[in-house]
């Protein structure tokens, strides 16, 4: 009985024992995380509180200073609409109602006896003139009491906001998702223990009665049986052994005839092999003499005679190269290694080039000599370095060369005390040539300026290509920052003389960026990248003339690379994130829709501003990937409104003039909008001036081909460039957005007024509904109701906030979703 209960230890207890401590462990970790996400959620709305009600006590102060009721009660009503707010009342220090939502004034017989307040914390409130967030954790309730200070009449009067703010819902929630998960892990462990049970008898208990079966049988040096265990395991190569030491019992016996035979084929084989290859193997003995050769080849004997048994090996060799053979025999003794030669070699009026192996033979003082042809890899490696190291088009040092020129140009430079000149150099408009004359024309204008370059300087300075119109000039042995400009005006003058190329001139300037060692860097890269933004500060300037490095580009520079090197990664890190700004109707103030607004957090630059990373990112071409994310998070939020809300909401996407140039944009978004299965209504496109310039045939039907998708289009920016009118007429749009510039001006420019007045006529006239964004207070809410905009968006509606607080502001909890 206690062998069956030791072996049932050793093979299944010990499997059931780590299943129970982890099912312990895991219903130990369930709650814990309960705990974690409940601490979490308290922490979280108390942060959200901290940071929503000074903002809006502000507002409330403001209003009640102008004697606003309307304007305070209006924030109330706004504030009142969040899900989870259940008071949100202005009192006077005795707790008096100064000003509330129409809900509460509505409501009969309301008073401050019908409120939680906590008398005491509101005095301390008061007196201390502190804002008091208290959380009850019996009811999971916030109640916050926030001083106010207003005047009225000439006088600066108290009160007090207070407000209770409900997270019951999401607490039991959390208790829900806990204990599901509880219930799941333990089931999933219950599985976990048949299958552990299960997985020993048949991998491990019935493998070893089968060793035990073969073991006895070997013990009675029976060999007719081998132990059958499938796999790859500890109980397979113990298997293996077995069966091995069974066969090699068996084999003992012709052990000896097959060494014999194996001896014999391995002569064989190397007999074979000397024949193949086509080197000359020699061996010579202590003293030097040849004693045995090989030679399959009998016309390319790779010496100056063939070699004879008993002869010196240094007979058989050019005189050149004598001294460095005998010291690398000597080496070979001495170390007992592989010593390998190179050496030139005339052969027939032919120059080769030899290699010579030496090896010392085991066991012995005998030394294996090994002569190969290696001209033809020689001739390879020299093409293979020149195609390395200089560029195919016009024969010019490639980047790599450059760089090992100037790293050795900055070490002689530093011994002999003199500086080095960087040029970088970029061809003005080379891209428009190369576009509209084809790429040989470009290839020709390529040749035809490195030749400038090289003509304009001397011959002991520098001219490499980078790659396309790129050029880079190191000019050593300076002593004066003051002599490069000479040399840098020279080189824009030479290029404002046209280059013939096929009989046709060709005018095309230098934008130049010098840097200068050592005083801005003593590394090739730095240099070389501080000479490239020089340049582009060049580019900036007007082209067509040159600029020296200052610390400004430095700067400007480093922060467009820290930017670009963590924005490579910020989409696979999650770090973009999308919110939405609600847009209204402005006759009713219905919730019709959002715009999608792209934010970016980063752990090390924080929150980066959108004006600042999206011009980079449609530069850098980074923006279509970064787009497509966009479009695929508000199509996705679209589906998730759409099974929850009786009416569901619209979303806006801006795309950029960089996406539209994706050939794969309109296919993408068909794709995207099949997989969701929404309504293409529900997607709205909007599209900046920037994306009509080119006005080709191209971008019409493109735009008409999204039309035809169902899609709203939209132009945004309304008023900001010249030729918005005409857009209207060429381009199918649904919607008109109006620049917030022209919003923020109403009530304060009576041209603007009748501007924006002339421009919702006209866009009505035309069949298209106006959007305003930009409304940030009521008399422009106002103006917009008089003139009859369609639709209103602003900081005075609503600010860009995440998915999760826009759903809470519009109603939508987690619990809605599970019923959608």
């Amino acid at each position: 009985m206690m062998k069956a209960l030791y072996s049932i230890n050793i093979k299944l207890w010990l499997s059931i024992l780590a299943a129970l401590v982890f099912l312990l462990f895991s219903v130990i970790i369930t709650f814990h995380t309960y705990y974690t996400q409940l601490d979490t959620l308290i922490r979280s709305s108390q942060e959200s509180l901290s940071q929503e009600l000074p903002i809006f006590s502000h507002k409330l102060e403001r209003a009640l200073s102008a004697n606003n009721t309307e304007n305070a009660t209006f924030a109330l009503n706004t504030k009142m609409s969040r899900v989870n707010y259940q008071h949100v009342l202005v009192l006077d220090p005795d707790g008096h109602i100064i000003a509330a939502p129409e809900r509460h004034m509505q409501t009969q017989h309301f008073s401050k006896f019908d409120l939680p307040i906590n008398f005491k914390l509101l005095q301390t409130a008061l007196a201390q003139n502190a804002r008091i967030i208290e959380f009850n954790e019996s009811k999971f309730v916030f109640e916050a009491y926030f001083p106010l200070q207003f005047q009225h009449r000439d006088e600066t009067k108290t009160a007090i906001l207070f407000a209770t703010y409900h997270i019951a819902h999401e607490v039991q929630s959390v208790l829900e998702i806990g204990l599901n998960k509880s219930f799941i892990v333990a089931l999933l462990l219950l599985c976990l223990i048949c299958l552990t049970a299960m997985f020993v008898y048949a991998f491990i208990t019935k493998p070893i009665n089968q060793l035990i079966y073969v073991g006895q049988k070997l013990r009675s040096l029976d060999f007719s049986q081998r132990a059958k265990i499938e796999g790859s395991g500890e109980l397979k190569l113990l298997a293996d052994n077995f069966n091995d030491m069974a066969d090699n019992l068996q084999e003992k016996i012709a052990a000896q005839k097959a060494a014999e035979l194996y001896a014999l084929s391995k002569h064989n084989l190397l007999e074979s092999i000397f024949s193949a290859l086509p080197d000359l193997f020699i061996v010579i003995d202590s003293q030097g003499k040849v004693i045995e050769f090989s030679n399959s080849h009998q016309n390319d004997m790779f010496v100056e005679s063939p070699p004879l048994i008993g002869c010196d090996v240094t007979t058989l060799l050019p005189n050149t190269i004598m001294k460095r053979f005998n010291g690398a025999i000597k080496e070979t003794r001495k170390y007992k290694k592989l010593t390998c030669i190179e050496y030139p070699f005339t052969h027939r009026h032919q120059e080769k080039f030899m290699e010579a192996r030496m090896s010392v033979m085991p066991l012995s003082s005998h030394v294996v000599i090994v002569l190969r042809d290696i001209t033809q890899r020689k001739r390879q490696e020299e093409l293979i370095f020149h195609h390395a190291f200089f560029d195919t088009l016009t024969n010019l040092p490639n980047r790599f060369l450059v760089m090992e020129r100037l790293t050795q140009q900055i070490k002689t430079a530093t011994r002999n005390k003199t500086i080095i000149a960087v040029i970088f150099i970029d061809l003005d408009d080379f891209k428009k040539v190369n576009d509209s004359l084809g790429h040989e024309i470009g290839d020709k204008l390529l040749i035809a300026s490195a030749q400038r370059l090289q003509d304009t300087l001397r011959d002991e300075d520098t001219v490499a290509r980078l790659g396309g119109d790129e050029f880079v000039i190191l000019i050593n042995n300076l002593h004066n920052s003051e002599d490069i400009i000479p040399i840098a005006a020279n080189l824009v003058r030479r290029f404002r003389i046209p280059l013939n190329i096929d009989k046709r001139e060709f005018s095309i300037s230098l934008s130049l960026g010098v840097s200068v060692y050592p005083q801005d860097g003593s590394t090739p890269s730095t240099l070389l990248r501080k000479a490239d933004s020089a340049m582009y500060h060049s580019k900036q300037q007007g082209r067509n003339t040159y600029s020296f490095f200052t610390e400004k580009m430095s700067q400007d520079l480093s922060r467009r690379l820290l930017l670009e090197e963590h924005m490579r990664h910020a989409l696979e890190h999650g770090e973009f994130e999308v919110y939405y700004q609600p847009q209204f109707t402005i006759d009713n103030n219905e919730l019709i829709g959002a715009e999608a607004l792209l934010r970016w957090h980063n752990k090390t630059l924080g929150t980066v501003s959108p004006s600042e990373f999206i011009p980079l990112a449609e530069s850098n071409g980074e923006i279509v990937a970064i787009g497509k994310f966009v479009l695929q998070s508000a199509i996705k939020q679209i589906k998730k409104w759409q099974s929850v809300l009786e009416r569901p909401l619209k979303v806006a996407v801006n795309l950029s003039p960089r996406q539209f140039k994706d050939r794969t944009l309109i296919e993408d978004i068909h794709k995207y909008i099949q997989q969701s299965q929404i309504p293409t209504s529900l997607l709205e496109l909007e599209i900046t001036e920037g994306v009509l310039l080119s006005g080709d045939d191209a971008l019409k039907d493109s735009l008409d081909n999204l039309h035809q998708l169902g899609l709203v289009i939209s132009m945004d920016d309304f008023g900001t460039g010249y030729s918005s009118l005409n857009y209207l007429r060429q381009y199918p749009f649904d919607i008109l957005k109006i620049d917030q510039s022209f919003i923020a001006d109403l009530s304060t420019s009576q041209a603007a007024d009748e501007l924006v007045n002339s421009i919702i006529t006209m866009s009505h006239s035309l069949g298209i509904r106006v959007v305003a964004e930009g409304i940030e207070t009521l008399s422009q809410l106002k103006i917009l109701q008089n003139y009859q905009c369609d639709v209103g968006q602003g900081f005075l509606l609503g600010e860009p906030m995440t998915s999760e607080d826009f759903e809470h502001s519009i109603g939508i909890t987690k619990e809605r979703y599970s019923e959608g």
